[in-house]
């Protein structure tokens, strides 16, 4: 389900200090790369993998300021520029989806997912990795929605449910 652009601004931006010298090269692309060494275009690039650019305050350009810029962190003349978080829209385009198919779920297997879930996620291991939590809940919405469609209502063992939520994590266990 995508998430609108100004909904990605309002919840999932941030505005960094860059440095002024990188701004042609984030907003215009390669063309833009000369006088910046491969270094700096690998951290620009690296940046721009898991931030996609949106604007840049255009009186910051004319007059920057002295600080630390976010890409290379090192001290330069940074201009304000504001980013969206690709790996945060993702992961909420991909909890509406999950929600989305979990709605269209009877009651009976609304209900054994959540039993499942809950089962699953309080393992150490969805502790210590948190955003696993929201690719099991997407896999296992895969698997109740597959079997909604077929007309299997699944029913979860207690006996599993209740020995998955008492089993000893592995690295809990004495060595």
């Amino acid at each position: 389900m995508a998430i609108s652009f100004k909904e990605q601004i309002d919840n999932f931006s941030n505005d960094f200090y860059i440095n002024t010298a990188y701004i042609p090269y984030i907003v215009n692309g390669p063309e833009c790369a000369d006088g910046l060494s491969a270094d700096e275009l690998k951290k620009i690039d690296d940046f721009l993998d898991k931030w996609s650019y949106v604007d840049c305050s255009e009186a910051m350009l004319d007059s920057p300021d002295f600080g630390e810029c976010r890409i290379c962190g090192m001290q330069a003349a940074v201009t304000k520029a504001t980013f969206i978080n690709k790996e945060a829209v993702r992961e909420e385009e991909q909890r509406r989806e999950t929600d989305e198919k979990l709605s269209e779920l009877s009651s009976e297997n609304a209900e054994t997912f959540k039993q499942v879930y809950e089962s699953h996620v309080s393992r150490p291991e969805f502790r210590e990795h948190p955003r696993m939590k929201e690719i099991f809940r997407a896999k296992l919405a895969d698997v109740f929605v597959d079997a909604e469609r077929r007309g299997i209502v699944l029913k979860p063992e207690e006996r599993a449910i209740d020995s998955n939520l008492n089993k000893p994590n592995k690295n809990d266990m004495e060595r």
